[in-house]
C-alpha cells in the first residue's frame, strides 16, 4: 500500500508501478496525518501496519547541490514551518504501526528541526503509550 496526498504524484506511482508487475499494490490519495483506520476480518479491527515508511514533506536543503533555485530561496528557518506537519504524520505512521513492527522517517533535508527535533517530539508524545 502506498499513499501520495499529491494526486499528480499518487498517479505518477501507479504509472510507474505497472512497470514492477507487482502481484499487488493499492495506492491511496489522503492527507498522511489524517490516513483512514481500515477494519478487518469480521471483529471490525483497526488493521496495524508491519512496516511504515513516512517520507515527509520537507525544505528540501539537502538536494541543494543538485537544484539551485533551492540554494537561491533557501532560509535557515524553512524547516520551522514543516515540523508540526512532519510531526503529526510521523504520530499517524506510529498509530498505523504494529507493536513491534518497523517505521522509518524520511527526509532530504539536514536541518535538525526536521529530523532528530521531530522524532524526538514523537517519542516524547509516545513515552509510556507504545
Amino acid at each position: 500500500m502506498a499513499n501520495d496526498s499529491d494526486s499528480k504524484r499518487a498517479y505518477m506511482l501507479c504509472h510507474q508501478a505497472k512497470r514492477l508487475n507487482l502481484p499487488a499494490l493499492f495506492v491511496t490519495h489522503n492527507d498522511a496525518r489524517k490516513f483512514p483506520n481500515l477494519k478487518v476480518g469480521e471483529a471490525r479491527e483497526n488493521f496495524k501496519f508491519d512496516k511504515i515508511l513516512c517520507d515527509v514533506p520537507c525544505s528540501g536543503d539537502g538536494t541543494v547541490r543538485k537544484n539551485n533555485v533551492i540554494w537561491k530561496t533557501f532560509h535557515m528557518h524553512m524547516g520551522h514551518k514543516l515540523h508540526e506537519l512532519q510531526r503529526e504524520i510521523l504520530i499517524r505512521g506510529v498509530e498505523l504501526l504494529k507493536v513491534g513492527g518497523r517505521l522509518t522517517y524520511s527526509t532530504c533535508s539536514f536541518n535538525p528541526i526536521e529530523n532528530e527535533a521531530v522524532v524526538q517530539s514523537v517519542l516524547e508524545h509516545f513515552k509510556g503509550k507504545v
